[in-house]
């Protein structure tokens, strides 16, 4: 594949977080959705924070597709998404309206599980009873997977049974009384009396959807929440989240094969950062911390958290690309390198005097690595309107070719900027 086609993409794309999340989907799927004719989300809640900033505003997306901001195309809340009525109705959806943003061309399927609000309650007291913190956002979406593994979870369709109040009043009774839980019944039920006449035009099946858009070889985007190290089975466990992140979560939630995927889109800033718990071997202490947190505006979106940032760990970047096949890769948040004498990227683990890989699922394993450093040169430049790679000073060149190198990878968008346009597609 050729560099020069991800600027305009056809055919099925699908974008990833190759990190630990923060990266910037929601700004590079508001680049990449103004081809698309289909927009589909594939995991997470209301847990997850995509920003985007454009002629419209500048918006906190949770579970409505950052491809909304495209008229012509469709914006899919798949299966496998927890929604939160709450949050999708009373703040995203405000957001667009006040910003006169349509919301005509949203479908949520049929089949997803609700976030309720015992999910959320239970969620904090767990949190809050740990020694030792897992990180949650407290947004319930840990215990509403857990219910939908149980196959005890109210979906989106329960809403529209006949029996739904009664369904409701029975799982609040076990709700209150395993869980010790004051809820109420008729409170609950009037609130989403309400929700359930708001979204009921935007109610449908959408594997289906999907499936057809391929078929008949439109542009269809997916888009990932969260990065491949949050993985449920693939991340730091147990700092991890509830779903599937990487690219086998759109297999998962709309029955399509990675095979059928042209472009697999790895997204990644110039460094590394980490919210909440959990190790990050290439944690960055002391004045350089503060430095990029305040320049990168390093504040997590869903949680007000601070963002831990490290140096760009190239061992974990090669391994969450060969997992997912990634096709290109999307770097982010360059421009806050700039003025830095020196910049570190990680290119090798090391236990005692062995080297080993990144292995999965093992938190602790992470914990026992050090990163092995190669320093490059940095630059003084301000680089927010270079729009071609020769627009940028050579050590940033050199910066991206060493990743590219190291990755054997195209690294095929590069942002220079928060705006839409502040981009080289290389």
């Amino acid at each position: 594949m050729k560099k020069s086609k991800l600027s305009n993409w056809k055919g099925v794309a699908a974008v990833i977080g190759v990190d630990w999340g923060d990266s910037g989907k929601g700004r590079l799927i508001d680049n990449l959705a103004q081809t698309a004719d289909v927009v589909a989300r594939f995991n997470g809640g209301s847990n997850t924070g995509h920003t985007v900033k454009n002629k419209f505003g500048k918006f906190a997306l949770h579970i409505i597709p950052s491809g909304i901001f495209n008229s012509k195309s469709i914006n899919i809340v798949g299966k496998n998404v927890l929604v939160d009525l709450e949050s999708l109705i009373d703040d995203e959806l405000q957001q667009l309206k006040k910003a006169k943003v349509s919301w005509k061309n949203l479908r949520i399927d049929q089949r997803a599980t609700l976030v309720m609000p015992w999910h959320k309650m239970r969620d904090g007291q767990r949190e809050e009873s740990r020694n030792a913190k897992i990180g949650t956002t407290k947004r319930g979406v840990g215990p509403a997977y857990a219910d939908r593994i149980e196959r005890v979870g109210i979906r989106v369709r329960d809403l529209y049974r006949k029996d739904f109040k009664d369904l409701l009043g029975e799982e609040i009774k076990i709700q209150n009384k395993y869980f010790s839980l004051n809820l109420s019944p008729s409170k609950i039920y009037s609130q989403f009396h309400k929700y359930t006449n708001l979204i009921k035009p935007l109610v449908t099946e959408t594997t289906s959807l999907v499936k057809s858009a391929i078929k008949n070889k439109k542009n269809v985007l997916f888009e990932g929440a969260q990065g491949y190290f949050l993985d449920v089975d693939a991340g730091t466990y147990p700092f991890v989240t509830s779903s599937n992140t990487g690219i086998i979560g759109i297999w998962r939630c709309f029955d399509v094969h990675p095979t059928d995927i042209n472009y697999v889109i790895g997204i990644t800033k110039a460094y590394t950062t980490r919210v909440g718990s959990g190790p990050m071997p290439t944690y960055i202490k002391g004045e350089q911390r503060d430095w990029i947190i305040k320049k990168g505006g390093e504040v997590g979106t869903t949680s007000g958290r601070i963002r831990d940032p490290g140096w760009l760990d190239l061992v974990l970047l090669k391994t969450a690309c060969e997992n997912n096949r990634v096709t290109n890769i999307a770097m982010t948040k360059l421009d806050v390198l700039s003025q830095l004498k020196e910049i570190k990227v990680c290119i090798q683990y090391k236990i005692g005097n062995s080297t080993t890989d990144y292995i999965s699922g093992d938190a602790d394993f992470l914990s026992s690595v050090k990163p092995v450093y190669k320093t490059l040169p940095g630059w003084n430049e301000d680089i927010s309107k270079a729009r071609n790679l020769t627009d940028l000073p050579q050590e940033a060149r050199n910066f991206i070719k060493f990743v590219e190198n190291y990755t054997k990878l195209p690294i095929s968008f590069i942002g220079v900027g928060p705006d839409r346009s502040e981009v080289i597609y290389a």
